[in-house]
């Protein structure tokens, strides 16, 4: 496996899902406010993301992977506490202001946050020197 085309793999994917990210999360946020403290977390994951893949990026040839595994670790505990609140919201009975694609779109998305964040972290342990 190279590791430097799969961190730049990794860095491509994060900075196109934050074409997708930025605007629906920014949309769907607007009638809450976007000082909403809900806004200013994923607005804090958006900017870990592309600062780490940014820093992925620029790294060549050597690889640097440890911003991009934070950024993810941040992205994914947030997606986690968002689906399961959202799962429990439904469980009590309430409802999603747009539904059960609300519910798939935030699952889907944690889902697909933690297969980057375990192989962020797999490149982060194969970038550290080796062990004597």
């Amino acid at each position: 496996m190279d590791l430097r085309k799969t961190e730049t793999g990794l860095a491509w994917f994060t900075l196109g899902a934050l074409v997708v990210y930025f605007p629906v999360e920014t949309y769907v946020s607007v009638p809450e406010g976007l000082w909403n403290p809900f806004y200013i977390v994923d607005l804090i994951a958006m900017a870990l993301l592309f600062w780490g893949a940014m820093r992925s990026l620029r790294a060549r040839p050597d690889r640097s992977p440890a911003v991009l595994c934070a950024a993810y670790a941040w992205s994914v505990a947030n997606g986690w506490r968002a689906t399961f609140g959202r799962m429990f919201e439904l469980l009590e009975g309430g409802k999603l202001d747009y539904g059960a694609a609300e519910m798939c779109a935030v699952a889907i998305a944690t889902a697909v946050g933690l297969a980057c964040l375990a192989l962020s972290f797999f490149l982060v342990v194969r970038s550290s020197p080796a062990r004597e």
